[in-house]
């Protein structure tokens, strides 16, 4: 190959190579997949009409999974205050959002400023808590009356096929080692990293009136990780 013919070749690659980056870098622009904070969005008018990637903090007491479609709102990730953004959302609700989770929504801000999406995943915070101390199910029902009410620590296995989204009756079951006996949990949080069926949960709350546990913490066990 002659010194012209190396040249026009080398000329070709690069203007294919940088095609393809251009295209590459266009697609991802117009998916959403450059992900934004909350406050890189809010006020942007630019963004109106636009499919854009977010990710946020749920707000606390901001969403009820029962309305059609649900609603609720994010902030800047570490944040306990400043600009939020409401979201309306026609997908399926994954069992790990909750309260305060990190979710990263992908869709297209409307005129009055709110993303509708129908694309959401959820990233879970990692905690892990010493079961040691906590009390067993079977230690929890023995107290019988004495017991409803009275904030304590737990420990139990999740029962196969029962965790679910929030918003519910129970958000999962759990069980002794040995199987039983069971009882229901309800908690509105974000469910810790890695928690699936079978994992041993430590949780921090109290057993209500209906024998129901209503959770104000949900961490793994430390034996977990």
């Amino acid at each position: 190959m002659n010194k012209r013919a190396r040249m026009r070749l080398i000329g070709v690659t690069a203007i294919i190579a940088i095609s393809v980056v251009a295209i590459v870098v266009g697609v991802g622009a117009g998916d959403g997949s450059y992900s934004r904070n909350v406050s890189d969005v809010v006020g942007d008018g630019e963004l109106v009409g636009e499919r854009v990637r977010v990710t946020g903090t749920v707000i606390p007491g901001s969403w009820d999974k029962k309305s059609s479609p649900m609603r609720f709102d994010i902030r800047d990730e570490g944040e306990s205050s400043g600009p939020q953004i409401s979201v309306v959302y026609n997908g399926g609700v994954p069992s790990t959002f909750g309260d305060e989770v990190t979710a990263i929504i992908t869709g297209v801000i409307n005129t009055d400023g709110v993303l509708e999406s129908e694309d959401m995943i959820t990233k879970c915070p990692s905690k892990y808590e010493s079961a040691t101390g906590a009390l067993t199910i079977a230690d929890l029902l023995s107290e019988g009356d004495d017991v409803i009410g009275k904030s304590v620590r737990l420990t139990g296995f999740v029962v196969d096929g029962t965790i679910q989204p929030p918003g519910g009756e129970t958000r999962f079951t759990i069980v002794d080692e040995r199987g039983s006996p069971s009882v229901d949990v309800f908690y509105d949080g974000a469910l810790p990293e890695g928690m699936v069926d079978g994992s041993q949960v430590v949780l921090g709350g109290l057993l209500d009136e209906q024998g129901v546990f209503d959770a104000v913490s949900v961490s793994m066990s430390d034996t977990e990780q």
